[in-house]
């Protein structure tokens, strides 16, 4: 039974991801250092913090901060989007408003910093539809694919963490909603190189992501 749907933000709710490897670029360029799309797609999906432990580690850049590298990268990422805005995916505020009017509930479950999600439901106005918003990065103690992200959302939703449907972008997102006990709807979305076979269901577009699949997939068998 399907009795809430939590969305994954950057990559589900808007196009952000491009606009992240090219804001990093712009900041580890002043250290001469300049990170390929193949390794950017092993930081798609996870927390802030767990990306600079990665980056620093593969580069050698232990001087500098995390505090440091997210004003800077944030910085430059601001200008992006003070010059092209955040770009909603298509299809998936058409799906936002058939599953509000149908009392189904709804929460955001993001690795991004709450502050940047507060930005996004504002942008594209979605604060309308939202129950919940849980920032894996400022909430929880571990990010994805740690599930805590998604049974926080369940909790503050009250709802049944095996009734929930996750649409995610992002391998660690997917897994993360499997060891919540959740259903896991894939969207290929075509940034990065994303495994989906642990997903219930994979779509290529959120025009697909219809409430008629949603429900289909939370009715069909573990």
């Amino acid at each position: 039974m399907l009795e809430a749907v939590i969305f994954d933000m950057d990559g589900v709710i808007v196009d952000t991801e491009p606009g992240y490897f090219r804001a990093v670029n712009e900041y580890l360029s002043e250290y001469h250092v300049s990170i390929s799309q193949e390794f950017n797609n092993q930081l798609t999906g996870i927390s802030y913090s767990r990306i600079w432990e990665l980056i620093s580690a593969r580069y050698h850049l232990s001087d500098i901060s995390f505090e440091e590298f997210v004003t800077g990268m944030e910085r430059r990422r601001k200008k992006i989007i003070a010059k092209e805005g955040y770009i909603p995916i298509e299809g998936t505020l058409k799906l936002m408003a058939s599953l509000k009017e149908a009392g189904i509930r709804m929460a955001i479950g993001s690795s991004s910093p709450k502050a940047e999600i507060e930005k996004v439901m504002d942008a594209v106005n979605i604060r309308r539809y939202m129950d919940a918003a849980v920032s894996a990065g400022d909430e929880c103690k571990e990010g994805k694919p740690n599930p805590e992200v998604y049974l926080k959302a369940a909790k503050r939703l009250n709802v049944t963490p095996g009734n929930c449907l996750v649409i995610e972008d992002a391998s660690p997102g997917i897994l993360a909603a499997k060891r919540a006990g959740m259903y896991a709807l894939g969207y290929q979305s075509g940034f990065g190189n994303q495994n989906y076979e642990h997903a219930d269901y994979v779509v290529t577009s959120m025009n697909d992501a219809n409430i008629a699949l949603c429900r289909k997939i939370t009715a069909s068998p573990r």
